[in-house]
């Protein structure tokens, strides 16, 4: 469930809408359009005198102003109000410096920004209105500094209306090359992003039936382990109740050590099915509960066990869970059995695991007169020794004994 979240949310920060990027790049253009307009605003008058200053100046500076409040207010302004804004006030610093100044203006070339702002939140046709416009904006105030008088005798009119024309054309042609760049620009952005979008609906579709998939498995895996404990518990009940009607003490501990056996890879699969991840075992309740299921069976004399755990390996899988189970059921047993079959102050079990780099270490140790299992010359003793052996086998463990007035086995395992 928690991996199908964070899909699904990184899905949702991987979805970029073309507005979202359109909108950063006009936030972006006005930082860096204020600037410009800026110094291009206030360096014509300085050093600062006290000249009258002309109608121009004054015009373009309520529009800096202008400039600078869409600015501000940028996030609460919606994308088609600020672009069409900047459009009017770039519309309005080349037709005053035009007007003011001719084709020698240096504004004249802002016209190009015009047909750039336009493609991004009208059509072409509405883009080429408003460039239309715009050219023959240019084309009336050009009419105003045409030389007198308007007739093609006039030499000076003539060549002026040539350059005037000419200037237009260029201008037009410009343009054009620009609003196709960035209207193909941004055809080509738009059909990757709905692209990845389709491609994103058709993931969160997949993970959804991959997270029913998967539960559905779940369910079956722990339906499965539960069986299996609910079925190790038959077995160990039909022994414990043949261990009651046993002839002998011999026979009865017998099968109450075999019953044990069971019951450590009874206990794996319950952890199994009520965790919340069916690969593995919270190892220390494992061993907790494990320990104090047979020390209640075994200590029928009353004594005091105290069993100290210090364990610092969070999970086991089931692979290593059920033989190192067995493992610690078969040493507290020969703890209870034959290491505190002597009388002494207090009894003890310590059980210790480290997680390492790739492997896992555990050790495990009582405080008793230190009797092995190998000393037990009956069948069951011997049994157990055996079983020990070939289960640290199993997982590819190396360990070390010492039974020098204790019992202390410590064994090492590849994760």
């Amino acid at each position: 469930m928690g991996n199908s979240t964070t899909l699904n949310s990184e899905l949702d920060n991987f979805r970029v809408s073309f507005d979202k990027i359109k909108n950063l790049l006009v936030n972006r253009f006005l930082l860096f359009g204020l600037i410009v307009a800026f110094i291009a605003v206030i360096i014509p008058i300085l050093p600062i005198n006290t000249a009258p200053l002309s109608e121009g100046f004054y015009f373009d500076f309520i529009n800096l102003g202008a400039l600078l409040t869409i600015y501000l207010l940028k996030n609460k302004l919606s994308l088609s109000f600020k672009i069409s804004f900047i459009i009017v006030i770039i519309y309005s610093f080349f037709i005053t410096n035009l007007f003011q100044e001719g084709l020698g203006a240096l504004s004249n070339s802002l016209i190009i920004l015009v047909p750039f702002l336009s493609i991004q939140i009208f059509s072409v046709r509405q883009t080429i209105g408003i460039h239309a416009l715009a050219i023959l904006s240019f084309l009336g105030v050009g009419k105003v500094h045409l030389e007198k008088p308007y007739s093609f005798g006039n030499p000076e009119f003539t060549n002026g209306l040539i350059e005037w024309g000419i200037y237009a054309l260029l201008l037009s042609l410009v343009c054009l090359v620009v609003a196709l760049l960035v209207y193909y620009l941004n055809d080509s952005m738009l059909r990757l992003i709905n692209r990845i979008e389709l491609n994103n609906q058709q993931l969160i579709k997949q993970d959804t039936i991959l997270k029913q998939n998967i539960e559905e498995k779940k369910v079956l895996l722990q339906e499965i382990h539960h069986r299996v404990k609910n079925n190790l518990a038959v077995v160990s009940g039909l022994l414990d109740l043949q261990s009651n009607r046993a002839p002998d003490d011999f026979s009865r501990t017998t099968l109450k050590l075999s019953t044990n056996r069971i019951l450590s890879i009874s206990k794996v699969h319950e952890l199994l099915y009520q965790s919340e991840d069916i690969s593995r075992i919270h190892f220390k309740q494992y061993v907790k509960e494990l320990a104090d299921i047979i020390i209640d069976s075994f200590n029928k004399t009353g004594k005091e066990v105290k069993l100290s755990l210090d364990v610092h390996i969070p999970y086991l899988n089931i692979n290593h869970g059920v033989p190192v189970g067995i493992i610690l059921n078969e040493l507290i047993t020969n703890s209870l059995k034959h290491g505190f079959s002597q009388h002494q102050e207090n009894y003890q079990i310590t059980i210790s695991a480290l997680e390492e780099m790739d492997h896992y270490s555990i050790t495990y140790a009582d405080n008793g007169s230190g009797i092995t299992l190998s000393e037990s010359e009956n069948s069951v003793g011997g049994l157990g020794k055996t079983l020990i052996e070939s289960l640290l086998q199993q997982i590819e463990a190396t360990y070390t004994l010492n039974t020098e007035n204790k019992y202390q086995l410590s064994f090492r395992f590849p994760k």
